[in-house]
Formats: C-alpha cells, structure tokens, sequence
C-alpha cells in the first residue's frame, strides 16, 4: 500500500477529512513517522506553525505537502496540513484531540476547512494569476495562532510584514477563496 493511502486510512479511520494533494505531489508522500507524512524531510515539528511560515517568506520554499497530527501536554494538539505548490501556500494548523477537547466539533471543524482548502487548491491550478514565478498567495489559519491570507501584492516584501488576526480558520479560507475566485473570472 502507497504512503498516500496509508495516510487516507488513518485520517478516515479517526474520521477526520483527507485534503488534497496534488498529484504529482501525492505520488511522492512518504510516512516520516507516526501521524505525519510529507514530501520532504520534517526536521522541525510541524506543530511548529511559524517556523514554517517563516521559512517560505525568507526564501523560495520547493514545493511540498505536509499532513500531520502533533502536540503535546493535556489539549494542545493540531492536524497540521500545509501546502506549497506552485504560487500557492497554505498552512493549516488546526485543534484535534486532547482531553478538553470536543472531538466530533473538531472533526467537523476540520472537514469545513479542507472543504474550503481543497477549492483553494482547484482554484489556484486553474488561476492565471498565481503562474508566474514571482505570484503567490499566502494562507495561514489556525486554532492557536490565529492567522492571515496574504497576495504577493501586500507582502512583507514590500515592507510591511502581515498581521496575525484571530479570526476562525473558516473565516480566513473563505475571504482567501473569495479573493482567488474573483481573479480567476
């Protein structure tokens, strides 16, 4: 059975959603250990949300996909899933598991944001506007850190470093998807 498989298993089996992974990228996931599977080597725990962040907006990141469970202590642990692939950059990093923890809301939570992640996906695919080199739109929503979306156009590159809002990860997916879908007609 291929990594990827191996990967929808376990996510179904917790009955969590599984997003998606582009395909030349899903022929290429492997499992780097329990509950976390990626096209690259992992040495930082992705629970570590903005050293992840971090490392995209300093340099150009290869493409990758990372899907993930990690946390620790008695309620902080996260589904992470992120995403580099072409002009697109997502990094989702969202509550699961731990003892005062509502599973089934956090299952649902979570099925909501892949839903909206995975139009993002097809959306950017078919966007004109994220092919060139140098476009990107970046998308950062979590349960614990809050978060952004961000167009090149009003990147840290040109000064002015992004906000972190605490708004809901849905909240965040959706205005992002709204953006693209309008640059895409």
């Amino acid at each position: 059975m291929s990594d990827i498989h191996k990967a929808k298993q376990l996510f179904e089996a917790a009955r969590l959603a599984f997003p998606t992974i582009p395909q030349e990228m899903a022929e290429r996931l492997k499992e780097r250990g329990s509950w976390l599977f990626s096209t690259r080597d992992v040495e930082v725990s992705p629970y570590i949300l903005p050293h992840y962040v971090s490392e995209v907006s300093k340099r150009s990141a290869e493409d990758y996909a990372l899907i993930a469970h990690s946390g620790h202590g008695a309620n902080s642990y996260a589904v992470q899933y992120y995403l580099v692939h072409r002009g697109l950059r997502i990094f989702l990093h969202l509550g699961w598991g731990g003892f005062y923890s509502d599973a089934k809301a956090d299952a649902a939570k979570i099925r909501e944001c892949f839903l909206l992640a995975d139009k993002i996906v097809e959306a950017a695919q078919t966007s004109e506007h994220l092919r060139g080199r140098s476009a990107r739109l970046t998308i950062v929503a979590s349960d614990f850190y809050g978060g952004y979306w961000l167009p090149l156009t009003v990147s840290s590159k040109h000064g002015k470093a992004p906000e972190w809002q605490l708004e809901s990860p849905a909240k965040i997916l959706s205005e992002a998807l709204e953006w693209l879908v309008d640059r895409c007609r």
